[in-house]
């Protein structure tokens, strides 16, 4: 289970940096020969050289003997920086540049949701159809998911990628190919929430979108791409990873850290699979600005980046942040239009602010390279100054707060924790008063309905109820109803629960993961290292299954097959 979620020397600076591309010369002023020779006007002033700030901001990811990092930013048309840091590969000292190619992970998405909006637009396929219409072989639910709905991660859909890592197999650990992810999603009798009524990210939607394209068109996602929006928009470094196998030039190898006690040092984590649509495109950080390029210019097609941009709304009205492969939003008091990835060891995001003109990219091939925080500190250096931050009033009664609280709809807990004159989410960050009644827990507001209860109201545009909950504190004896093996054929898998002195463990069988240790939280409930487990009863108070989840799988049953 703990898998599922599984700066540098100047004389060295010079070595591993591509240059920042000098300030554009100003244009020459030449009046008419008619008109008089001095009008006072002043030729542009030249933009500062923030090639400090950008080696400042990637020192961490500097140095020749560690992956690093391509950035790119261009404001109206113009580059203004486009730099390199680090190495591409480190069995053979090749350094990055910005013309390396790196995979995109999740900022592939929007060109995903590219050609899926192309064939609405050829009459192929209408978003308010129902997935089934062009994938016949998935589950019917009751309620139909609609493509737009996959679109905007609104259908439910459990991830296929944690559900992997339950089975015992993560990504990187195999490879999984299209086939493989469609069967696992294929397997699912149950979706996470009703279509529509929840926002929950998963990349299932978006490998089932790949196939809709190859469905609707008859080509494949990777073919499709390549006629219909690489060629038009001049991305001539730009391709799927359809296949792992295939030799890509100037490709970045992606680089995860060495824990301490193996040594340190870097090794190798590469996507080697073949599922793709929900990340996998392989490109630069220059052709993500001709991509950024053309949406800001409306290029591709009449209206598609207005339609990119069309946030997803609930059944309950409310209007979430996700569009179309992109999260629109604001940052720093400006209006932003972005998205990150990461897939293996890649890290990516690509943003654009369109009051501003301005457009950075991020490509990373080290997976401790934070590329959003890294890419909004570039954008930050082009930007306005953020307002002043918002004044926050003393939250009352902050221990009369304090406890644990449960999800209704989820079933997973925060525990909230008196911290000096505030509250800590246990494990968590402090939360900050914004009312009497209300605190920022990061970018989620937990607005209080008196001491019992409060709704998280999230960035992504949910509201989740929690409520008051006893902490369970199992006497010893009370252990031994829950220990025996669970199955799902669901992942087809089995999980032993045993117990291991005054505690129970969790382990998967036929499979090397070691046992987690169960930690009880409410009654009949156990976290498992950040995961839940739940146990349901019958009617005669017997323990008959077992339900996981993580923060992408909901409720996951595992019924009882011997005790």
């Amino acid at each position: 289970m703990g898998t599922f979620r599984s700066v540098v020397m100047a004389a060295l600076a010079a070595t591993c940096l591509s240059p920042v591309l000098a300030p554009a010369p100003a244009a020459a002023q030449t009046a008419p020969s008619s008109e008089p020779a001095d009008l006072g006007l002043q030729p542009p002033a030249p933009r500062p050289d923030r090639s400090a700030d950008l080696d400042r901001i990637f020192a961490a990811f500097a140095r020749p003997d560690g992956p690093g990092c391509a950035v790119s930013a261009v404001q109206d048309g113009q580059t203004l920086a486009e730099r390199a840091y680090g190495a591409a590969d480190l069995d053979h000292d090749i350094l990055n540049s910005p013309a390396t190619v790196f995979e995109a992970g999740s900022v592939s998405k929007q060109v995903t949701a590219t050609a899926i909006l192309l064939l609405a637009r050829d009459g192929r396929l209408k978003l308010t159809d129902d997935i089934r219409k062009h994938l016949p072989g998935l589950p019917a639910y009751g309620t139909p998911v609609t493509i737009e709905q996959l679109l905007n991660h609104t259908g439910g859909l459990r991830d296929w990628g944690e559900l992997a890592g339950m089975q015992g197999w993560p990504r990187t650990t195999r490879a999984y190919g299209q086939a493989d992810i469609l069967d696992l999603i294929q397997r699912q009798k149950s979706l996470n929430f009703r279509p529509g009524a929840e926002y929950n990210y998963t990349n299932s939607g978006y490998n089932l979108l790949t196939q809709i394209v190859q469905t609707a068109s008859g080509q494949s996602l990777a073919a499709f791409s390549a006629t219909r929006i690489f060629q038009p928009l001049g991305m001539s470094q730009s391709q799927w990873r359809d296949d792992f196998r295939r030799i890509v030039k100037d490709r970045a190898i992606a680089y995860q850290r060495k824990p301490a006690s193996a040594g340190g040092g870097y090794e190798q984590q590469m996507p080697f699979e073949d599922g793709y649509g929900n990340g996998g495109l392989l490109t630069t950080v220059g052709d993500l600005q001709r991509w950024n390029g053309a949406m800001a210019a409306d290029s591709l097609a009449p209206g598609l980046s207005a339609d990119l941009q069309r946030r997803g709304i609930l059944t309950d009205g409310a209007v979430i942040p996700y569009a179309r492969g992109l999260i629109v939003t604001t940052w720093s008091g400006v209006p932003e239009i972005s998205h990150s990835g990461a897939t293996a060891a890649y890290r990516a995001w690509l943003g654009r602010y369109p009051d501003q003109k301005l457009s950075v990219a991020v490509l990373c091939n080290a997976s401790d390279a934070p590329a959003l925080p890294l890419g909004r500190a570039v954008a930050g250096l082009f930007l306005p100054p953020p307002p002043p931050p918002s004044p926050v009033q003393p939250l009352s009664d902050v221990a009369g707060r304090a406890g644990l609280f449960v999800n209704q709809r989820t079933g997973r807990p925060l525990l909230l924790a008196v911290d000096g004159d505030s509250l800590k989410v246990s494990g968590g960050e402090r939360v900050w008063p914004l009312t009497a009644d209300s605190v920022a827990y990061g970018a989620d507001v937990l607005a209080f309905e008196g001491r019992n209860a409060f709704v998280l109201k999230t960035f992504d545009g949910n509201r989740h109820r929690h409520v008051r909950t006893p902490l369970w504190f199992p006497a010893p004896e009370a252990l031994p109803a829950f220990v025996g093996r669970y199955y799902s054929d669901e992942i087809n898998a089995t999980y032993r629960v045993a117990l291991e002195g005054s505690r129970l463990t969790l382990k998967l069988e036929a499979r090397p993961q070691p046992a987690i240790a169960m930690g009880p939280i409410y009654q009949d409930s156990f976290n498992l290292a950040g995961n839940l487990a739940r146990f349901k009863r019958d009617s005669a108070g017997r323990v008959v299954s077992l339900h996981l989840g993580s923060s992408r799988v909901r409720d996951l049953k595992f019924r009882r097959i011997s005790g």
